[in-house]
């Protein structure tokens, strides 16, 4: 019973979510062929982790407690590899203006600290497969990794239409 309720909450929660548009591509400020805000940005991300949740959920036959329990350790640990991948997104900038500038001692210290930022995101890797494994059970942690790559290719195929009908629209602007 209290896994149909959740399963109906969830469901009502994409009809909510999806109710204004029914998609999760978001108009950029500059019109519908600009690029979104921040804000758009992250509508669409809080969307997808919606759906995420609600497939997840249903992909793993989660009970309440094993919810209550990976979901908070999921978000987490989400926010902890945003913040090391931010911090390699500005790694990556430093290193193009350390191209520019010439300066291979600088160089040298940025992929220092790139590798360091990938050794973490590494540990935080091995630290959630093992957090997982101590709320799953191991039908649990296959359907889940099953889930991953499915999951992230569908991401990708969305990503890869939504560009394509991007650029299709801008050819038809431009005849």
């Amino acid at each position: 019973m209290r896994k149909k309720m959740i399963l109906s909450a969830l469901t009502l929660l994409m009809l909510t979510v999806f109710a204004t548009d029914g998609r999760c591509v978001v108009p950029g400020p500059d019109g519908p062929d600009g690029p979104p805000s921040k804000e758009q940005l992250a509508k669409v991300r809080e969307r997808i982790e919606t759906i995420k949740i609600w497939k997840l959920t249903k992909a793993l036959n989660l009970d309440e407690k094993t919810a209550a329990r990976l979901f908070p350790l999921m978000n987490r640990l989400d926010k902890e590899r945003g913040e090391i991948q931010r911090k390699i997104k500005e790694g990556l900038k430093d290193i193009k203006e350390g191209l520019k500038a010439g300066d291979d001692r600088k160089l040298i210290g940025i992929m220092e600290r790139l590798e360091d930022y990938h050794r973490e995101l590494q540990r935080l890797k091995d630290r959630e497969w093992a957090e997982l494994k101590e709320i799953l059970t191991v039908e649990q942690q296959a359907r889940f990794l099953v889930f991953l790559e499915e999951f992230q290719h569908e991401i990708r195929n969305i990503i890869a239409q939504t560009k394509k009908r991007h650029f299709e629209r801008m050819r038809e602007a431009d005849r």
